[in-house]
């Protein structure tokens, strides 16, 4: 055990001992393996394996490649940068370092074939050589493979992904680009999925019927020799039925306006609190009652109420809203169903002598008219009545004429 003991010791001397010029020193070349035409990849020139403060050498590159970029590595000062094919030379000042990035070299692969970079040189310290060496990496560039890029879908059924449709039965479409053999794709309701390495077929279009409402997508990718593409995921969302007019009902009828017991006109504010709609419409239906503009509705209050058993319907308004002209249309609901909007009403909410409710006409809304106007809307003869003027007109001019001449003759 003791002997042991010391030879290692004795070993551990020696190694400890040992100048340093006895390491490996000088450059590795790192980054090459396999590429393909038009990929970029990256090489790194690295001088290491002694104590230095200085190197210099050479950088070769060859192969189908075409150089990108040479980035100069970490030397304090460079006397010669490093580049393509040519030398470099380099310093670190007042310390000496291990190791030392010489380069990075950006290279893109121009057509199939092989090749290598490499780099040799020396290492110096204080003028005096500590290591030389040289390095290489070695590369081989394929064919890219041709994959297919992302497929385009459409849809006729839901063609806006943003959108909501009632449509249950989706109906796809895609484009189908040169190359591909063939599709893998599925529908779900997860935003993500990547349909399986196994075509579905070479299909253009599909179509899934009687969907629930939800939201679906569609997740499909293309296939060439080479192999498979990226995945498209297209999104679609089915609601639930909007509701629908049936021609057949009437429109809600007999509208009214009128001032509630509970009527109060508060002048101060412009507001008036009380006021009912009244009217009828199909039985068993919810009467809507539409304002413009609309009244701010507070919390737990609307403007509908179920229809009575006579058809009947009163909406009460018995919060304030501000006094002034407003449109009123009704329309009637049962779940899906409406009625035809009725005829739309315009009145106005007057403060003037304790409030008053004026529904508006026409003849309301139509600017002043002219007394012809006014005449013939009466059902006037126009024809006769200007006759009528023209004869006044004549009979006094001969009484003009009568009384010019007695002057004449008095004189």
């Amino acid at each position: 055990m003791k002997k042991l003991f010391v030879f290692i010791t004795v070993a551990a001397l020696m190694i400890i001992m040992m100048p340093a010029k006895a390491f490996a020193a000088g450059f590795s070349v790192s980054g090459g393996g396999s590429k393909t035409v038009g990929q970029n990849f990256s090489i790194s020139v690295v001088a290491s394996g002694a104590s230095f403060d200085t190197v210099s050498g050479s950088i070769s590159i060859s192969g189908p490649v075409s150089v990108i970029s040479v980035s100069a590595g970490n030397a304090d000062v460079w006397m010669t940068r490093p580049s393509a094919n040519g030398s470099f030379s380099g310093a670190v000042l007042g310390r000496t370092v291990g190791s030392l990035t010489v380069a990075t070299i950006t290279l893109r692969g121009t057509s199939i074939g092989s090749g290598s970079v490499s780099a040799s040189g020396q290492l110096l310290a204080s003028g005096g050589v500590v290591g030389s060496g040289a390095g290489s990496a070695s590369f081989s560039i394929a064919k890219a493979a041709d994959l297919p890029g992302a497929v385009t879908v459409t849809s006729s059924s839901h063609p806006d992904p943003a959108a909501a449709y009632e449509a249950t039965t989706i109906a796809l479409a895609w484009n189908k680009a040169s190359g591909v053999d063939g599709f893998s794709y599925l529908l779900d309701q997860a935003e993500t999925t990547v349909p399986p390495a196994k075509a579905t077929n070479d299909l253009t279009s599909v179509s899934y019927p009687d969907k629930a409402i939800g939201t679906y997508f569609f997740h499909i990718r293309a296939h060439k020799p080479d192999g498979w593409g990226t995945t498209t995921h297209f999104k679609i969302n089915i609601k639930e039925p909007d509701a629908k007019i049936d021609p057949n009902l009437e429109k809600p009828s007999g509208i009214k306006i009128e001032k509630a017991e509970n009527f109060v006109n508060n002048i101060k504010d412009g507001l008036v609190t009380g006021i009912v709609i009244l009217g009828k419409t199909e039985l068993g239906f919810t009467a809507n009652a539409t304002l413009t503009p609309t009244p701010a509705l507070p919390e737990g209050k609307k403007y509908n109420v179920l229809v009575a058993e006579n058809g009947d319907f009163s909406i009460p308004i018995d919060w304030p809203i501000p006094a002034g002209r407003y449109t009123l249309t009704v329309q009637g609901q049962k779940e899906k169903i409406l009625t035809p909007v009725s005829d739309t009403i315009i009145f106005e909410i007057s403060q003037a002598k304790g409030g008053n409710i004026n529904i508006l006409t026409d003849d309301d809304e139509s600017p002043p008219k002219s007394i012809v106007d006014t005449v013939s809307a009466k059902g006037f003869n126009w024809k006769l009545i200007s006759s009528i003027v023209a004869g006044i007109l004549v009979i006094a001019l001969i009484v003009v004429l009568i009384v010019m001449r007695r002057k004449k003759y008095h004189l």
